[in-house]
Formats: structure tokens, sequence, C-alpha cells
């Protein structure tokens, strides 16, 4: 009873699905009984040619589908009768048929284009919001190797010419469309944020008739530190008096909004070359640009300097800095539930107490250039060039 309960469901959702199969059943049927009608007036006739239940399907198939090979036709008067009948159906029927397939492909394609349907994408890149920023990670992604670029999903409120617009820009990049608002969880649950990689929240422009603001992207922030996801996910936050907001939901990759735009052209005052280099190095992607790599687990505690002489010589990288990861611990994590009777009175004093264990929360701690002596640690990777 189960069974059929989710098989009910399940076709009710995919209502393309059902009236496909049903379809099909419909054809299988009158298959069947045209086959067996022309069997009954035609089998004992010793001029036919249709003298089994085989060249009775295959006849049946073959004049319904108005192919009419002709290797096996009926002699009687009311086979033929049969015929002229199954010749109509087949027109009517493969017609119906035909017109349903296509209008199946055209609907979809109309939901996809005013982001009615669901992603069912995993491991995409899901972009909520929309203002220039957007157009640059899109640029960025379409100059990879064909077979590094991932599945993007946006999420915004644009129009659906604009976003069409951006298929026909992007022809590379099989882009996805949620419109909506994506504070909504429900909307996040429809372009599939939990089995997304990496979520991109910005400041959101998108939206027609409303001033845009940090206040959306914090309480967008908030409902995806509620879901707990398993992908990395980036802020965007337009003034940087928000950033502790963003800071308690424990996502530690935020970035200001023209900040590094700013600093760039503050830059330029002094050192001119500096900013058209550093735009040279970001949109590179042919293998010279900016990249994040794992260190070999054999220089785990050995020194900045051999691993920059190593990747030097052998992998022609120059290494530029170090980011480490420190990840929060939590009271859970220290004290188990199996733990001793210690244990639990502890714990149960912090909860008694109403105050939170605190410990560096996550976040990514750089060192540019570190000394040549620095020690190379297990939660360490490299930014090279």
């Amino acid at each position: 009873m189960k069974l059929k309960r989710k098989v009910y469901r399940s076709l009710n959702k995919n209502k393309h699905i059902f009236l496909l199969l049903k379809n099909v059943f419909v054809i299988c049927l009158v298959v069947l009984a045209g086959a067996i009608a022309v069997l009954a007036v035609e089998y004992n006739n010793s001029s036919g040619n249709i003298k089994d239940f085989f060249d009775a399907i295959w006849w049946s198939l073959v004049t319904i589908t108005t192919v009419g090979y002709g290797d096996l036709v009926p002699v009687t008067f009311w086979g033929r009768i049969i015929g002229i009948i199954f010749i109509f159906l087949g027109f009517i029927i493969f017609s119906t048929f035909t017109a349903f397939i296509a209008s199946s492909f055209i609907d979809k394609k109309i939901k996809e284009r005013k982001g009615l349907n669901k992603i069912t994408e995993k491991n995409h890149i899901l972009i909520c919001g929309w203002n220039n920023s957007a157009k640059k990670i899109l640029s960025y992604i379409s100059k990879l190797d064909p077979a590094d670029i991932p599945n993007i999903a946006l999420v915004n409120e644009l129009d659906e010419g604009d976003f069409s617009s951006l298929q026909n820009h992007y022809p590379d990049l099989q882009l996805k469309f949620i419109k909506g608002d994506f504070t909504n969880q429900e909307i996040l649950l429809k372009a599939n944020i939990k089995d997304s990689k990496h979520v991109i929240v910005l400041f959101d422009e998108s939206k027609a008739n409303s001033k845009p603001s940090d206040e959306r992207t914090i309480i967008a922030a908030h409902n995806i530190a509620y879901m707990k996801l398993k992908g990395k996910v980036s802020i965007q936050l337009h003034d940087e008096k928000y950033l502790p907001n963003i800071r308690r939901e424990k996502i530690s990759n935020v970035v200001i909004y023209d900040n590094l735009g700013g600093n760039l052209l503050a830059n330029s005052t002094v050192n001119p070359a500096i900013p058209d280099f550093l735009q040279e190095v970001l949109k590179s992607t042919e293998g010279k640009g900016l990249k994040e790599i794992p260190i070999p687990t054999s220089f785990i505690n050995k020194t900045y300097e051999e691993l920059f002489n190593f990747l030097k010589d052998e992998r022609d990288l120059i290494v530029l800095g170090i980011v480490s990861v420190f990840p929060e611990v939590s009271i859970e994590e220290i004290i188990s539930d199996d733990s001793s009777s210690i244990d639990q009175f502890i714990k149960s004093q912090f909860e008694r107490s109403g105050k939170k264990f605190e410990t560096d929360k996550a976040q990514n701690r750089i060192k540019l250039k570190p000394e040549k002596n620095y020690i190379i640690q297990e939660t360490d990777k490299a930014v090279v060039l």
C-alpha cells in the first residue's frame, strides 16, 4: 500500500512522465486489440499470410504506425475493414502522441526560461542575487577548459529576456535559472542548494522597484547557515559594518563590495602598473593565474623555503603566500555523549550557565610571503602564481 502511494505521488509530481506512460499504454492496448481482431478473422483463411499471433502483432504495429511494409496483409473482407480502421487510428493516435512530445519539450523550455523548473544537477555553483560581479564570475568561468566548467544555477529576479540574453552571451555555460527571492528557503531548495559545491550570495540588484540592501544578504546567510551545507559559501556585502552579522553565521569567506577595486584605485596613485598587473593575473585562466593548491604531505613540518624551492623547480610555480584554515571547535566535539560523569558534569554546567563555549572562529589566515623558516602545518594551503 505504501509503495502504491509513493508511485502515485511520484507520478503526480512528474505529470509529463505520467502522460507519456498513459499514451504508450493506450498505443500498446490498441496494437494488442488489433492483433487479436485481425488474427481472429484471418487465421482460418488458407490464402492469407497472417498465421500466428506474432504475425498479427507485426501487422498491427506496422499498420498503426502507418509504415505499411506490405509483407503481411489481410485478405478477408473483415480483415480489410479492420485494416482501414487501423490506418485512421494510426493517424489520430500518432499525431496526438507527436504533439504531446513536442508540447512537453516546449513546455520544459518555457519553464526553464521563466525560472520555474527545479534544479536537479549536483556539485553545481549556485549564484544568488545579481550585479556586475555576477557577469565577471560567468566571464571567468567561460574561459576555463571545457572539461573544468561546472554547472551553474542562478537565483534572482531578472526578467525572462535578461536570462535568455545571458544564455546567448555565454553559450559555453550550461546555465540554469530559478526566478525568485533567494532569502526564501523554498526557493533555495528548489535550486538544489544542498547538493551545490559552492554558494555565492551577491549584493542583489535584480529586484525591480526595490532598493538593494545588505539586509537581504544577511537573511539569506542566516537561512543558508541553518541548512548546514557541506559546500563552500561566499558572501558579498556592500557595507563593511554588517560583517559581524555574517561572522555570527560562521561564514568566513566574505567579500566587501568594491573593496578590491577601491584598493587597486588607491594603489594606482603610487604604483600605476600594479592594478593592471593584478587584473591580468586575476583574469588569466591558462595556468598562469593565481591558484590555491594543497601542499604535498611530504612537506608537512618542513620549512616554507623548502616548499618554495620545490614548487618553483619541479612545478614551475611561485608561492606567494600560505592560507591556514582553523575550524571552529564546539563543546560537543570535545565532550562526547559517551563521556565520563565528570565530562557530563562540565557540559551540564556550561548549559546551565547559559554561556557558550567559544574558540577561534573558522577563518582563513593569510601569511603573505612567510619567513623562510616558517613550518608548514597540516591546515595550510599554498597560494601560487
